[in-house]
């Protein structure tokens, strides 16, 4: 009789330990929240998506990382940060994902627009090639998904750095007064090229980089002149950039990638922090989930 005491007292004392293990382990380690807003601009709404890291506390300050094409990259950039967080290698941070309500076609229409810095110009190159006015057509997107690409779809790039700064910006920071601290950004393709373009118009807007894969060849390259990093350059708080480009790219790519690498280096700015990574077989899309996960660790590492 006393060995089936002694049985049972073990049985629920191991079962004791375990649920409070269990509950202690749901204390320290709650899931991520995710809050949606619409925030417009003009004609143009914005769906806004925040996720909180895990036990967010709401009177403790925060770093904010603001990623375009949340329509298509959100699960990626999510999904890369939240290992990152589980294995304690990067500290806690809101994500902050720009997008639209809508389809595919909306949302190649709004990037098209908005990440551009100027209507699209026709090189003489893409002229020649054209017979009797019939130039060759550029779209972005695939299928009936694609938009054109011509001075009407394009060059939004002013109108929506002014959203970000005096829309976007103040209303998180109103909503969520602790998100206040540094602002990182994250963009790919043409939101790499919309990336480039506020480093060089709003330096100060922006103190994080994650460049990936950025357009950089729009319009004749023309971001891509020395002149044009002045601001940056003389500014002197603390900046980061990670850059990046696959080396199974188009020429289109990284070449201007190339050429916007040798400015920064050029510039030999103080207080920044700067890396450039090329992958090796990774194409304009391939290139996501290595390049996000590797840029959230290096720009937001736990010191």
């Amino acid at each position: 009789m006393k060995k089936e005491k002694k049985i049972a007292f073990f049985i629920i004392l191991i079962f004791g330990l375990f649920t409070i293990n269990f509950a202690f382990a749901q204390q320290i380690r709650e899931q991520n929240i995710t809050k949606l807003h619409k925030v417009s601009s003009g004609s143009q709404n914005y769906l806004i998506k925040i996720t909180f890291p895990p036990n967010y506390n709401s009177s403790k300050e925060y770093n904010v990382l603001y990623y375009l094409d949340a329509w298509f990259i959100s699960d990626v950039v999510t999904g890369s940060y939240n290992v990152l967080n589980r294995c304690d290698y990067v500290e806690n941070i809101v994500l902050i994902g720009i997008s639209i309500e809508g389809n595919e076609y909306d949302f190649n229409k709004q990037r098209v627009m908005d990440f551009t810095p100027s209507k699209h110009k026709m090189s003489n190159k893409m002229k020649a090639l054209g017979e009797n006015g019939n130039y060759p057509v550029i779209k972005s997107g695939a299928g009936n998904n694609a938009v054109l690409v011509n001075s009407e779809t394009t060059g939004g790039a002013d109108i929506f750095i002014n959203f970000l700064s005096g829309k976007l910006f103040p209303f998180v920071e109103k909503k969520y007064p602790n998100l206040n601290n540094r602002k990182g950004f994250l963009g790919h393709s043409l939101g790499g090229l919309f990336g480039a373009y506020l480093l060089q118009k709003k330096p100060k807007l922006i103190d994080d980089y994650i460049l990936i894969s950025g357009s950089l060849g729009w319009n004749q390259k023309e971001i891509l002149k020395e002149e044009l990093f002045k601001d940056f350059k003389n500014s002197t708080s603390l900046k980061q950039l990670f850059l990046s480009y696959g080396a199974a790219e188009t020429k289109l790519t990284t070449i201007p990638n190339d050429k916007f690498n040798t400015i920064i280096k050029k510039l030999e700015r103080k207080n920044l922090n700067y890396y450039m990574k090329v992958y090796e077989k990774a194409n304009h899309h391939s290139i996501l989930s290595r390049a996000i996960y590797d840029g959230l660790l290096y720009i937001y590492k736990k010191k």
